[in-house]
């Protein structure tokens, strides 16, 4: 069943991207528009739906506009609602959600709830189309992927047996947890931004089991320092720094040691690298990237993705009170019995196991990068035509944005935003690096009209 009307743009997924990228051609007259949302949730996304108060954004309201042209606009937007807001407010991740709601509803765009299954190019003089699940096919000038996070991997160590098991929750944003008994043993698999909301999401829930943490390394995210000095206007000299993941940590390293000597700390220096952290990655050889990832992300990831100095806090009360306890290691070996999960874990350094039984099981070790793990039926689609060539780390796209196939050739219609973009950029799932890039990607089709 045909729609009446073609827009001219249909944008899959209606989270940060999407709404921000609508925002933005729905400015001085842009081409008629078309969300797509599978949950019908248009704005907020998985990320910001959370009602939950304990469940801080990890980045300070001044650095969190969604139109890069503009750095105060959701301050300001906050404003109107708590006069006591400030560019280093860390709020709830639900007010952001609502500020990303009010974008939608400022572009006035056509929001459609649906999942798309099947997206066909473009035929000589006509659009390209896309298929929903209930048979509705929707034309398009250009489709624009805005997927947003891709599904977490089963953890390591975890048998696929455990997929069936209701204790186990394999996404907790998108499924609710099984009905957890207030002294219950939990474990979560991961020790980032996630796992710390989940523990924070528990105790706040009433829960007074103990709750472990678990993760190769054990590294919790770093906490933010308030109040931080403002990044420096000109960036570091990086094209001076080896191009090497090593040589790079070396030079980083010796810019933290200098910036001490300042009564400032790394937290500056990183701050101080966002605005040449993709340039960075981009100098490095595939061999280079593919040893940081190896190797080192996971040291970055704890140090440039932190939490709010409350969530810092919160948690540190939690396991100074031995109710949150955090390991290093690997499952090795599992059993799914009537009353309980029992896992064996083998510390991080050592050659014994140490037996854990849990009541529930939550995986928040992040989401996958690879679209070839997830079961969405577009991406695989896409796949499966040659349309788009997957990669480790997400997709082989232009440096603006168009989706390159299996020819090597870039797409004129098919475009893409965020984390797909992250074998070409690296740091593409935050609000400072996503705002330009929607408002860069809406330049380039409102010229194609």
């Amino acid at each position: 069943m045909p729609s009446a009307s073609a827009p001219a743009v249909a944008v899959v997924g209606a989270g940060f991207c999407g709404a921000a990228l609508a925002w933005h051609l729905a400015r001085a007259g842009g081409p008629r528009v078309t969300l797509i949302d599978g949950r019908g949730e248009f704005g907020p996304g998985l990320a910001y739906r959370t009602g939950d108060p304990r469940h801080l954004l990890n980045t300070p309201a001044g650095r969190m506009s969604a139109l890069a042209d503009d750095p105060e606009h959701f301050v300001r937007w906050a404003r109107t609602g708590d006069h006591a807001v400030g560019g280093g407010s860390f709020l709830p991740r639900g007010v952001y959600g609502d500020y990303l709601r009010h974008l939608v509803a400022e572009a006035n765009v056509t929001c459609l709830k649906g999942h798309v299954v099947e997206a066909r190019p473009p035929a000589p003089g006509r659009s390209a189309v896309l298929a929903l699940s209930d048979g509705t096919e929707l034309a398009a000038d250009h489709v624009v992927l805005a997927v947003g996070n891709l599904p977490p991997r089963l953890p390591a160590g975890l048998g696929p047996q455990v997929r069936a098991d209701p204790r186990y929750v394999h996404d907790p944003w998108t499924a609710p947890g099984p009905a957890i008994a207030p002294d219950a043993t939990v474990l979560v698999c991961g020790t980032g931004l996630s796992a710390l909301d989940l523990a924070l999401g528990l105790g706040g829930a009433g829960h007074r089991g103990p709750i472990h943490l678990l993760s190769r390394h054990g590294l919790l995210p770093q906490a933010h320092r308030a109040p931080s000095r403002p990044p420096e206007p000109h960036p570091p000299a990086f094209t001076d720094w080896p191009a090497t993941a090593r040589g790079s940590l070396h030079a980083l390293r010796a810019a933290a040691r200098l910036e001490a000597t300042r009564d400032g700390d790394w937290r500056d220096v990183l701050a101080d690298l966002r605005p040449v952290t993709q340039a960075i990655w981009r100098r490095w050889p595939a061999d280079e990237r593919d040893r940081f990832v190896r190797h080192l992300r996971v040291f970055w990831e704890a140090h440039r993705h932190r939490a709010a100095p409350a969530t810092a806090a919160a948690i540190a009360e939690l396991r100074a009170a031995g109710r949150l306890q955090v390991h290093a290691g690997r499952v090795v070996d599992m059993s799914l019995g009537t009353d309980a999960i029992t896992l064996a874990i083998r510390p991080r350094g050592r050659t014994d196991r140490v037996h854990l039984r849990v009541a529930a099981l939550l995986n928040a070790t992040g989401p996958s990068p690879d679209p070839r793990d997830g079961a969405d039926p577009l991406l695989r689609d896409l796949i499966a035509r040659g349309l788009l060539v997957p990669e480790p780390l997400g997709a082989a796209i232009t440096d603006d944005g168009a989706v390159i196939d299996a020819h090597g050739r870039a797409s004129s219609w098919l475009h893409a935003l965020g984390g797909l973009r992250r074998p070409q950029l690296w740091e593409t799932t935050a609000v400072l690096e996503l705002a330009p890039q929607c408002q860069a990607l809406a330049e380039r089709l409102r010229g194609r009209q």
